[in-house]
C-alpha cells in the first residue's frame, strides 16, 4: 500500500491486528486519534502525531506520549468536532496532500455515520479507507473524481451518493452505468460486481463512496 497519511482511529475490528501492523508499518505517516496512539505502538509504529481528547486513552496515556518524543495535542473532551475532524485538521495544517483512514467505523451506527462525515469533509485531502472487510474511495468534483479498483472477478462493489451524483460512468462490472445520476443514499449502486479484475468509477459532480468489500 502507497499511503502518505494515515489517520488511525480508536475503533479497530476485533481479530485483525495482523492488517493493522501491515497498514500502520507501510504508512509514511501516522496520526493516531486518542487510545489509538499507545495502540500503534503496541503494533510497532510510533505515531508522529496525536490528537484527541484522550477520553477513551488508558490515563497517564499523554505523559507516557510525551516522555516518547511524540507530539501530543490535546483538546478538551467539551468540543465541537470529533477527533476524526481534528486529526483530518491537523493534517490538513501540516500539508498533508491525500489521507487514509483505518480503525475508523465502528459498531455503532452514530460513530460511523460521523467518521463518513469526516472523509466527506476531507474532500481536498483525496481521502480513503482501508479496514479489513473493506477499502472506500470519495469521489468528488471538489477532488478525486474517478479511482480504477483492482481486485478479482467476482468483488462486490457498491456506490453511495453523500448527495446528488450525476455523471456516473462505470466500467469492468456486471451492472455498467454510463453518464447516470444516483440520488442520495439511492440503491441502484449497491452490489455491482467486478467481472474483470480492474473497474473504474468516474463522476461528472456530486460526492460518491466507492466501496470495494474484500470480505463479500
Amino acid at each position: 500500500m502507497n499511503i502518505e497519511t494515515l489517520i488511525v482511529g480508536a475503533a479497530p475490528v476485533d481479530g485483525a491486528e495482523r492488517f493493522y501492523r501491515e497498514i500502520v508499518t507501510c504508512a509514511q505517516r501516522v496520526i493516531a486519534c486518542d487510545a489509538a496512539a499507545e495502540w500503534c505502538l503496541s503494533l510497532g509504529r510510533r505515531p508522529d502525531a496525536v490528537v484527541g481528547d484522550f477520553d477513551s486513552a488508558v490515563p497517564g496515556a499523554t505523559s507516557r506520549l510525551e516522555a516518547a518524543g511524540i507530539p501530543v495535542i490535546v483538546y478538551p473532551e467539551d468540543k465541537d468536532a470529533s477527533d476524526l475532524d481534528l486529526a483530518v485538521g491537523y493534517a490538513r495544517s501540516t500539508g498533508a496532500t491525500m489521507v487514509c483512514f483505518t480503525a475508523a467505523f465502528s459498531s455503532r451506527l452514530d460513530h460511523t455515520l460521523a467518521a463518513l462525515g469526516s472523509l466527506e469533509r476531507a474532500f481536498d485531502l483525496m481521502p480513503w479507507v482501508a479496514e479489513p472487510g473493506f477499502t472506500a474511495w470519495l469521489l468528488t468534483d471538489q477532488g478525486r473524481r474517478s479511482v480504477t479498483v483492482s481486485a478479482p472477478a467476482g468483488t462486490t462493489v457498491s456506490l453511495l451518493a453523500f448527495r446528488p451524483t450525476h455523471g456516473v460512468t462505470l466500467t469492468g462490472m456486471k451492472y455498467p452505468l454510463r453518464g447516470a445520476s444516483l440520488g442520495v443514499l439511492s440503491s441502484l449502486g449497491i452490489s455491482n460486481v467486478m467481472v474483470d479484475e480492474r473497474a473504474s468509477v468516474s463522476i461528472t459532480n456530486g460526492t460518491l463512496l466507492v466501496i470495494v468489500s474484500r470480505d463479500a
